[in-house]
């Protein structure tokens, strides 16, 4: 495996490491200042908003003056935020830090994975997307279950610690280890990387809206589920404990980063967009099960289903962008479908909490699972019919 891979997988797996272990109680933290289940929602709107504005930017950034310094402005954000986050003095505050985060989140995720599309052997576009994805997600999985154990044992404050150690240490093999890439060029001959440039390409538009509408859908997920699962029963929760909630949010992010990479071999043999359409289908399945779900096994069995569907998608959507994109600029294109999760989760975490307050938490996962077979739907319509690069048409035949 190529050493500068291997550094980007080691970077991507403890930077995300450290995002997991907050993600099961920022929005308990949230309610310990008041909030609403509507003020829940905007948290998660507000690092998808941050995302969708500085995104693309980043990743045209790093097409024309290296990756390598991009991804480690993002992780220095993420580390400065992380300590920031324990001294939050209240809710407004913990909005701000959390648009912040974004900030960081745009500049590292997204332009990590262009930097691994840039290294891919042609045709192995969807493995190498796979490994990466294993890194993000395993990193992700095992967070939560190391946040709701610190909570639990030590308060609240305890995990931003370790998240911002986590990123502190991802930081420091980013600089000490990972190459910086050569400036892509652009001229007369070849435009300068751009989100409308991207967006002209009919896969890449299919893939931008699927991802936008599926994120709508399931965003309930990162603002909702574990309120779902440590909430009372007599207020519409499962009454977990927040340990018992952080397992299940684990394992079904482990369980979906094991899949990644078999998926990513799966989309370089088969058909990719098969297989988005596939696994949106699975996962829109998993999310309407959580609302069928009434003891710890039966959220976990619903939670590994919603998993594997969203395995399937991944790679399949990634390496497209890699193969498309190659035409356009790797990092902008990434970033521009980055970009376009974080539109979906600017609306869908308000919804969400709109309907929690309204009526209780389990109607948002009928809606959500609605949602996402819409872009099921919405995704098959705008690709139809269009020619894929010969690499692209050679995997997906």
């Amino acid at each position: 495996m190529d050493r500068s891979l291997q550094v980007l997988l080691l970077t991507i797996f403890v930077a995300m490491l450290g995002l997991g272990i907050v993600s099961p109680i920022l929005p308990l933290y949230a309610e310990s200042f008041g909030a609403t289940y509507i003020q829940v929602g905007l948290l998660s709107s507000a690092w998808s908003i941050s995302r969708f504005i500085f995104s693309a930017p980043a990743g045209s950034m790093s097409d024309t003056s290296g990756r390598k310094k991009v991804i480690m402005g993002g992780l220095l954000v993420y580390s400065a935020v992380s300590l920031l986050y324990a001294f939050a003095w209240d809710y407004n505050s913990l909005l701000f830090f959390r648009f912040v985060h974004g900030l960081g989140s745009a500049m590292a995720s997204p332009v990590a994975m262009a930097y691994a599309a840039e290294l891919a052997p042609k045709g192995q576009e969807g493995r190498y997307m796979g490994i990466m994805s294993l890194a993000m997600f395993g990193g992700m999985g095992v967070g939560p279950l190391i946040g709701g154990t610190l909570t639990d044992t030590f308060g609240l404050s305890v995990p931003f610690y370790v998240m911002g150690g986590m990123t502190a240490l991802s930081l420091a093999f980013t600089a000490l280890f990972l190459p910086e890439t050569q400036p892509t060029g652009f001229g007369k001959d070849k435009p300068r990387p751009s989100f409308r440039r991207v967006l002209s390409n009919r896969i890449l538009l299919a893939g931008f809206i699927y991802r936008a509408v599926n994120s709508l859908g399931n965003s309930s997920i990162m603002g909702f589920l574990s309120l779902f699962m440590y909430t009372a029963v007599a207020q519409g929760g499962l009454g977990l404990t927040i340990t018992e909630a952080g397992t299940v949010l684990s394992a079904g992010t482990i369980a979906s980063a094991l899949m990644q990479q078999p998926s990513g071999a799966l989309a370089d043999r088969y058909n990719k967009v098969k297989l988005i359409m596939l696994g949106g289908v699975i996962s829109a399945a998993g999310m309407w099960s959580f609302t069928l779900a009434h003891t710890f096994w039966e959220v976990m069995l619903a939670r590994l289903i919603f998993g594997a569907g969203s395995a399937l998608v991944m790679p399949s959507i990634s390496s497209l962008a890699a193969i498309e994109g190659r035409e356009f600029g790797v990092g902008t294109t990434m970033s521009v479908m980055e970009s376009s999760m974080s539109l979906g989760m600017m609306v869908g975490p308000l919804v969400s909490g709109v309907l929690a307050d309204a009526l209780s938490l389990a109607p948002i996962f009928w809606v959500g699972s609605a949602i996402s077979l819409f872009g099921v739907g919405i995704f098959w319509a705008i690709q139809r019919g269009y020619k894929l690069t010969a690499q692209a048409a050679d995997a997906t035949a």
